[in-house]
């Protein structure tokens, strides 16, 4: 079995409320020390949308292979990197790991990944950080949330490693599969950025064979209602989105119960984004991002 670790970056910033320790090139060095840590064998391919400050730039080509993309866009470039299985022929046993620029990684973040994969034949795609499960009595078209988050109280939690892997809800756009899952699900996984708003949360939903969206979610954000002349493009997307919505629940509603998918995720969080707010609990990140430090000056020695 190989993993392949398929990272997005680009050079500008955003003006995501970032935590004090924050910085791209400490993302990349994380990542980098848990691909370090992973022992099965691991070939990485950077998509650079555009111009990487020359450090990281560095970093990267020692690392793996930069494959400069023009996307433009984070869905762009998201629904670019979805063909590299197909288009490069990776063995189907094998897995992937899609990764975005603005995470900090445990040291064996990836290592846990390639564990659960081989401990839990069940699942599907994998996540490193994540919170909601479903409630025990969610169906497909009442996907109700368990008030408990992780695997807090789930007597179906694996504990493999340090962590405790449960089924989850919702990833990012950070995430992994086998290779023959994304194959089959590709079409579906192109097509749901689509959809905007939090589409990742969708598409989790959808390939698990859940309603992404309810009634009210269909149009979007709702129109105000002392606005008495909602401009015409206003009432389009909302026409608009309620189509692709709509279909996307569909879909999902279709799906055979033996292609819905399961996703899971470790407890704690084996990687946190980096937005001020949303770190993942139970990790003292900062610490984490003053050892990825000192990995990196010894790596540069």
């Amino acid at each position: 079995m190989r993993l392949y670790v398929v990272c997005r970056s680009v050079g500008s910033e955003n003006t995501k409320n970032r935590p004090e320790f924050y910085s791209k090139t400490l993302a990349l060095a994380s990542l980098l020390r848990a691909v370090e840590n992973v022992g099965i064998p691991t070939q990485v391919v950077f998509a650079n949308d555009g111009p990487i400050p020359e450090e990281r730039l560095s970093m990267m080509s020692g690392a793996g292979e930069v494959l400069p993309i023009r996307c433009g866009s984070n869905r762009s470039s998201y629904r670019y990197v979805l063909r590299l299985p197909r288009t490069r022929g990776w063995a189907h046993d094998d897995l992937v790991w899609f990764a975005e620029d603005d995470y900090l990684y445990s040291a064996d973040a990836l290592s846990g990944v390639v564990a659960a994969a081989e401990k839990l034949p069940e699942a599907d795609y994998f996540t490193v950080y994540s919170e909601l499960r479903f409630a025990a009595d969610a169906t497909r078209r009442r996907p109700t949330i368990a008030s408990a988050s992780r695997a807090d109280g789930d007597e179906e939690a694996v504990s493999i490693g340090r962590a405790r892997w449960y089924h989850a809800v919702s990833s990012t756009s950070t995430y992994g599969a086998w290779v023959h899952t994304i194959l089959a699900d590709e079409r579906l996984l192109r097509t749901t950025p689509f959809v905007g708003g939090a589409f990742d949360h969708a598409t989790c939903m959808a390939y698990q064979g859940y309603r992404p969206f309810g009634l009210s979610e269909l149009g979007g954000e709702p129109l105000d209602p002392d606005e008495q002349a909602p401009t015409v493009k206003r009432a389009a997307r909302r026409v608009a989105l309620t189509g692709v919505r709509g279909a996307l629940n569909v879909v999902a509603l279709a799906r055979p119960e033996y292609s819905r998918r399961v996703l899971v995720a470790p407890d704690p969080d084996l990687a946190t984004h980096l937005e001020a707010g949303h770190l993942a609990p139970g990790t003292d990140w900062a610490a984490e991002a003053r050892a990825v430090e000192e990995w990196l000056r010894a790596a540069r020695r």
